[in-house]
């Protein structure tokens, strides 16, 4: 089997077990739409103040959620006793990228459902750009919520506490050139440049450290 069969594997193995019964993805419309609302709320009607708001709330959704998917990412091999059996069986890189391509399709979901609640509730709009900003910034997101949840996983912490700790910063970039990128009326070239060095560093970094998360 080659590498690329392997990633598509773990990749088809995560779907599959979250629709075998995990609630991570039926749990992101709930939240997302809770965030909206409590945005609304907090902000009230004034549209000048709502259109202000929207750019960021859906990375703020993300970045709350990242850590719940961070515990997600090791979970079902550790119930089952079957996590040091995948990695026997799977290289390093395979499992890497398709746990890292099962949470970037969790974290770009949970953003736009929040982007479109946002439009349906608050009536608000986001710039053009703010669909290929989403899509960098949970990418990069993404393999350091693979990496950390890893990191937890192995050291028998489970608990989001610790992960919001470590992800959130880790995240700041994309929250702050996600938005600014998803702002219209905004120069989104700087912003989306500074997004795709930030893929390249996360996913950089996670291919370096990975195989020695997963040794003994």
């Amino acid at each position: 089997m080659t590498s690329m069969q392997q990633t598509m594997a773990v990749l088809r193995r995560e779907v599959a077990v979250e629709r075998a019964g995990r609630d991570l993805a039926r749990g992101l419309l709930p939240v997302a739409i809770a965030g909206v609302l409590l945005a609304g709320l907090a902000f009230g009607p004034a549209p000048s103040v709502l259109a202000g708001v929207t750019p960021g709330l859906p990375w703020l959704v993300v970045m709350l959620l990242s850590a719940h998917v961070a515990v997600s990412v090791a979970a079902a091999e550790r119930e089952e006793g079957c996590w040091d059996l995948l990695v026997g069986l799977v290289g390093p890189g395979p499992l890497l990228w398709g746990k890292t391509a099962a949470v970037w399709l969790w974290l770009l979901l949970t953003w736009t459902l929040t982007a479109w609640a946002a439009a349906v509730v608050l009536g608000t709009a986001l710039a053009a750009t703010a669909v290929p900003a989403a899509a960098l910034g949970t990418l990069g997101l993404a393999a350091g919520v693979v990496v950390y949840g890893t990191v937890a996983a192995r050291g028998g912490r489970t608990g989001t506490g610790l992960l919001t700790a470590l992800i959130v910063p880790a995240g700041v970039p994309a929250l702050l050139a996600g938005t600014q990128a998803s702002t219209p009326g905004v120069e989104s070239l700087p912003w989306l440049a500074l997004l795709l060095a930030y893929d390249l560093t996360s996913l950089s970094l996670a291919w370096a450290v990975f195989p020695i998360l997963l040794e003994e």
